[in-house]
């Protein structure tokens, strides 16, 4: 998992114990759970080797942009899979 999944995870635990409870059991649970995510997410970004942690703090790209180069349209012939269906 990666730490900006886990991360999410915790804001969502969060939330869910900020409106969604009417139990203080059930709200302190999920703000352990939240918190268990947050150490988690720590724990994952220190192993992660230093050129992943500088991709993770770029923003991903955006799919609705042409692709920058030529090579990216192009098709590459290959091999087809037929099924077999019964």
């Amino acid at each position: 998992m990666t730490p900006q999944f886990l991360r999410s995870e915790a804001a969502r635990f969060r939330e869910m114990a900020e409106s969604v409870t009417d139990r203080e059991a059930s709200r302190q649970r999920l703000l352990a759970m939240a918190v268990d995510y947050e150490e988690r997410a720590a724990a994952a970004e220190a192993e992660q080797p230093p050129e992943l942690k500088s991709a993770a703090d770029e923003p991903p790209p955006d799919p609705q942009q042409a692709p920058a180069t030529e090579e990216a349209g192009t098709v590459k012939p290959g091999r087809r899979r037929l099924s077999l269906r019964g």
